[in-house]
């Protein structure tokens, strides 16, 4: 499953990479267009015919757009789901080999490597930065990232599909594996396959979010505390302190977070007008 929205050119390339499953049984690509306004369906159409393509209402962002190709896929009688994103270079045998072990072991959530600029650029804890390079075959999660994660149809009848609501963009990939490592599901990193992520950027800051563009302070606001994609979107910030300490600590913890959100965001401007 590959959600997208106004990517084109890296969308095409990314389908590119995958021609390989045009002609192998078992094996179907579903794009989720979310209502792209670039001409993406109908390119990924004439370009790919045999990729599904399923068009979105253009509210779905990441977690719904997963969660409609999931459907999809479950109708279509999906053994092994893979969440992919578009801005990725995926590879033949690094799918082949978490689709595989993932068909032998249903009761793994098998995410590969993030590779950045030749570099393993992984966080899979709730409570850890960077995973640690083990040298061993899997290394142990309990969140993923969801660049490239295979899982079971197991998994989706055990916990249902993503939770668009709660968890809008920001956040949807680790809630679900989350969910997953908490059912019992072994969620792990496979350290002999990878994905590369060219081009990644890391996210902006707060205050850099807020002050990002020339718009009016209420657009501001809006486009860092309210909007769905906002990594800083109140509501799904919330939800994951709740996910990380329960909802005892979110409740000292969310309060004291946005106070120095506010602190840093004034600071910023203070700086910028002072240039």
């Amino acid at each position: 499953m590959i959600p997208v929205f106004n990517r084109k050119a890296l969308t095409l390339r990314c389908l590119d990479l995958l021609q390989w499953t045009r002609d192998q049984p078992g094996w179907r690509v579903v794009v989720i267009d979310d209502a792209s306004t670039d001409g993406t369906a109908d390119a990924v159409r004439q370009a790919h015919p045999h990729v599904d393509v399923v068009r979105g209402t253009g509210d779905l962002y990441w977690t719904g757009g997963m969660r409609l190709g999931m459907q999809h896929a479950a109708k279509a009688g999906a053994e092994v789901f893979i969440w992919l994103n578009d801005d990725t270079h995926p590879d033949e045998t690094s799918l082949r080999r978490i689709d595989r072990i993932v068909r032998e072991q249903p009761d793994l959530v098998l995410a590969s490597t993030p590779i950045v600029d030749g570099e393993v650029h992984v966080c899979h804890s709730l409570k850890r930065g960077r995973a640690p390079i083990t040298g061993a075959e899997f290394d142990v999660a309990d969140v993923l990232a969801g660049y490239q994660v295979a899982f079971s149809r197991k998994l989706v009848e055990t916990i249902g599909f993503p939770d668009d609501q709660r968890w809008p963009h920001y956040a949807g990939d680790s809630s679900y594996t989350h969910a997953a490592h908490q059912h019992g599901f072994k969620v792990r990193i496979d350290s002999l396959s990878r994905i590369e992520l060219p081009g990644f950027e890391p996210y902006l800051t707060v205050a850099q979010t807020f002050w990002h563009g020339d718009k009016s302070l209420g657009r501001r606001i809006h486009d860092c505390f309210i909007a769905k994609r906002s990594k800083y979107r109140l509501p799904t910030q919330w939800h994951l302190d709740v996910l990380y300490r329960g909802r005892l600590g979110a409740s000292l913890i969310f309060p004291a977070r946005l106070g120095l959100w506010t602190l840093q965001i004034i600071r910023e401007g203070l700086k910028t007008k002072a240039a």
